[in-house]
Parts: structure tokens; C-alpha cells; sequence
């Protein structure tokens, strides 16, 4: 039976986010820290939701981001120490890709025209969902209620 996509929101795709720009095993009390959450036991409690869904991996005491096909959030990646969707390299290549096309094979514009639609829509996409991960990061942190 195939598993259902996994959505992650809130301080869940907070502390998600914080493993995945990390890029290496963090311990509780950093995650803690870097997420703006209250207590360790409530960066403990995501950390392991983030472990039982298939999104981190616990090793020696200490967790790291695992990116999975089934989950949502698999549309963005940890690369130079921050978070990106999938889509902006791909846009940056296609973009290298068009100029250099361009300049050395001199193609008639409809052929750029027509390569340039879909390098657009890479690009589009791409920066609105990096609008939508910078936004989550930069949220205010609410206090957490005692559970």
C-alpha cells in the first residue's frame, strides 16, 4: 500500500527547516534554540514527529534532515546553508544553458522565445516557493501553551 503525502506546517516545517539548512546531526537543545521553541522537550517532541514521519533521522542522540519522495517538503533542499526549492538550480541551469545556446549557436528568436517559456516558468515557481520558505523561517515565534 503506498503512503499518503506527507504536508508538514507550522513549527513542525520550522524545525524542518532548521535540520535541512543545518545540513549536519544537530542536538535537541541547538534545534531548540535555532527554532525559537520554549523548552527542549518541545524541540525533542518535533524532532521525533519529524523522525516517525520520515523526514530526519536520529543517530547517537542527535538528528539530521532526510529528505523523502512521499513528503511534500521534498521540494526543497539544503544547499550552501540555507533552504531552496529544488526548482531555482534547475532554473539557473536552464538559464546558463539558454545564454549559452544564444551566444554561440545565434538561433532565430523564435527558438529562444521558445526555450525562454519554460526557463521563465522554472524561475517562477521557483521564487515563489522560496517566498513561501523564507516566509515560514521569518514568522514570529508565538509562545508555546504547556501541554
Amino acid at each position: 500500500m503506498a503512503k499518503a503525502a506527507v504536508a508538514v506546517s507550522g513549527r513542525l516545517a520550522r524545525v524542518y527547516f532548521v535540520l535541512l539548512r543545518a545540513g549536519r546531526p544537530m542536538g535537541v537543545r541547538e534545534v531548540q534554540r535555532l527554532a525559537g521553541l520554549s523548552s527542549p522537550s518541545s524541540a525533542k517532541h518535533y524532532l521525533d514527529k519529524l523522525v516517525e514521519l520520515g523526514l530526519a533521522e536520529k543517530t547517537s542522540g542527535e538528528y539530521v534532515a532526510k529528505v523523502s519522495g512521499q513528503s511534500l517538503m521534498s521540494v526543497y533542499i539544503g544547499l550552501l546553508g540555507s533552504v531552496v526549492p529544488r526548482l531555482v538550480p534547475y532554473a539557473v541551469f536552464s538559464t546558463v544553458l539558454l545564454a549559452v545556446f544564444s551566444t554561440l549557436a545565434k538561433p532565430p528568436i523564435e527558438c529562444v522565445v521558445v526555450a525562454a517559456v519554460p526557463t521563465a516558468l522554472l524561475w517562477i515557481e521557483g521564487l515563489r516557493l522560496l517566498h513561501l520558505a523564507k516566509k515560514l523561517a521569518a514568522e514570529k515565534v508565538e509562545p508555546e501553551e504547556r501541554r
